[in-house]
């Protein structure tokens, strides 16, 4: 946890967007090795207009993001059109396409976007420990008093008492960031945002399981033994760092 203050805080600008970019990139290699395991054209196009996207949001350039989002959508269509004796297939796989892109092209890089902010940093460092509490939180109660199943045909393992105690986590983890570096906001709207970022967190991680037994996978990737693939360990980051992004812009009135 120190070595990822050190690196939130300090690491050179330049340097921490190259990293998101790669995270980026190994994101959608993951996610189209999942979605189109066989379809060397459509991984392709995964990784060209997502990392278009990715790029452009990070830069701030939105009027690149919407071009590189409706190219997305125009040329899944215009191939689609190629396909027409197995158009629902091809529609269907557009659909995965452009979930890729919004998924892992456009939300992985609101973590550089927040950082880049004025006091970007404590934003980011916030959002990773709370989303941090909530896990643990939810680990341990869940260990030590799960009994119902929250969502079984998803994640068995996840019970009702866990997501609780995931909750009651990143309020703990909250309220010692804002007693240690965060005094953005008030300790009560501190302690709000906690919550609702465990909430996402918790969302995150069930959407991420759902997706990879929707495409069959046990992992997303295997870049880091014995946990899986990079969106193995963003799942629970990914809303929580939109979701901080455009609450930062809101209460700063940055836009």
């Amino acid at each position: 946890m120190p070595a990822l203050w050190l690196i939130i805080e300090y690491l050179w600008a330049p340097l921490f967007v190259a990293f998101i970019l790669t995270v980026a990139a190994v994101g959608l290699h993951e996610y189209g090795g999942m979605a189109f395991a066989e379809d060397r054209a459509a991984r392709s196009g995964l990784m060209l207009f997502g990392l278009l996207v990715a790029a452009s949001v990070i830069a701030g350039m939105r009027p690149w993001t919407g071009a590189a989002l409706s190219v997305a959508v125009i040329g899944g269509l215009v191939f689609a059109l190629f396909r027409r004796g197995d158009l629902p297939v091809a529609v269907g796989r557009l659909g995965l396409l452009l979930l890729g892109v919004l998924y892992v092209g456009f939300f992985i890089p609101h973590v550089a976007l927040l950082r880049q902010q004025p006091e970007g940093w404590r934003w980011v460092l916030f959002t990773v420990y709370s989303a941090m509490g909530s896990d643990s939180g939810a680990y341990f109660a869940g260990r030590a008093y799960g009994r119902r199943k929250l969502l079984p045909a998803v994640s068995p393992s996840k019970t009702v008492e866990g997501a609780v105690g995931g909750l009651v986590g990143a309020a703990i983890i909250g309220a010692l960031c804002w007693l240690i570096f965060f005094h953005e906001l008030p300790l009560g709207e501190t302690l709000g945002v906690a919550v609702a970022i465990g909430v996402l967190a918790e969302l995150g991680d069930l959407c991420e399981s759902a997706l990879k037994r929707g495409f069959g996978a046990k992992d997303s990737g295997w870049i880091i033994p014995g946990h899986g693939g990079i969106l193995d360990r963003l799942d629970s980051l990914l809303f929580p760092f939109v979701f901080s992004y455009y609450y930062y812009a809101v209460a700063t009135r940055a836009w």
